[in-house]
């Protein structure tokens, strides 16, 4: 996959949470994640909705979407970093400047809730998003994820893209990358966010459920004729599911009710150690 973002020494990035704000007891982690950041040179601005207020929101949907906007309409930020995670992102989207983001595009990353958010940045604005949580860079794997940010979006590699599978279905897959946290990709059904499957590589990946949870979501693509649509799917981590020992019965489902091409990764997920895919970017997966 090619790199379509450099960084260099002097960029100036933000920082937001547009799904659940930030706990005020993270905040010495975050305090951290900024001083690494300014090892790399970068200047950084944090959302006025970065903390959390009161209850589970750092601001009320129009705030936290006004935010945003306000870093994406700010010329001088060169990404902009959600660190939020949870189940709130969804109650922003009506309210997010889609045509300024389409006119100046910019790379927005996150993961997990956010997985609607990087969809909609797809089908209402067509720009790339990147599936990443940049809180990797202060856990507890942060000396190898910061070598390899700074590889990755510093000098151009492919560290952080390039990711071990194996194939549970075919040998190669070709199309542009939809999807995220399954859970959080189908809030996303019905409404003008959900992106075409048509021609485009599915992937998909999940935090919590259990066999008979990750099942039943994955019967709600197939009613919704994904599989019949899509090019190829990718399956990322599934992190309860897999320390249960019942992926074999996930993917034995998936093989039953598809047809498509389809390869298992560990290495993109919810781990504190978890490489990027960028959503909107065109990915050939071969053998």
């Amino acid at each position: 996959m090619s790199n379509a973002l450099k960084l260099s020494a002097g960029s100036t990035v933000g920082l937001i949470a547009c799904s659940d704000g930030v706990r005020v007891e993270n905040q010495p982690k975050v305090e951290e994640l900024i001083r690494i950041l300014k090892s790399f040179g970068h200047e950084v601005v944090m959302a006025s909705t970065l903390f959390r207020r009161d209850g589970y929101f750092s601001g009320n949907p129009k705030e936290r979407a006004t935010e945003l906007n306000r870093l994406f309409k700010n010329d001088e930020i060169r990404a902009i970093f959600d660190i939020s995670g949870g189940d709130s992102a969804n109650q922003i989207l009506d309210y997010i400047d889609y045509d300024n983001i389409r006119l100046h595009p910019k790379p927005f990353f996150g993961m997990s809730d956010l997985s609607v958010i990087l969809n909609a940045l797809y089908t209402q604005s067509n720009s790339k998003s990147y599936h990443y949580q940049l809180m990797n860079l202060a856990s507890s794997d942060g000396v190898e994820q910061q070598a390899s940010f700074y590889r990755t979006f510093f000098e151009g590699q492919n560290d952080l893209y390039d990711f071990k599978y194996h194939w549970i279905r075919g040998n190669q897959m070709s199309g542009r990358v939809i999807g995220g946290n399954i859970r959080c990709f189908l809030k996303l059904v019905g409404t003008r966010y959900f992106p075409d499957p048509s021609n485009n590589i599915l992937f998909l990946e999940s935090l919590s459920g259990r066999a008979n949870k990750i099942v039943s979501l994955f019967a709600q693509l197939q009613q919704l004729k994904t599989f019949d649509k899509c090019a190829g799917l990718i399956l990322g981590s599934f992190t309860e599911l897999e320390s249960n020992n019942e992926f074999s019965i996930v993917e034995e489902y998936v093989k039953e009710i598809s047809r498509i091409p389809i390869v298992k990764t560990n290495e993109i997920g919810h781990a504190s150690n978890s490489k990027c895919i960028i959503i909107g970017e065109k990915n050939d997966v071969v053998k």
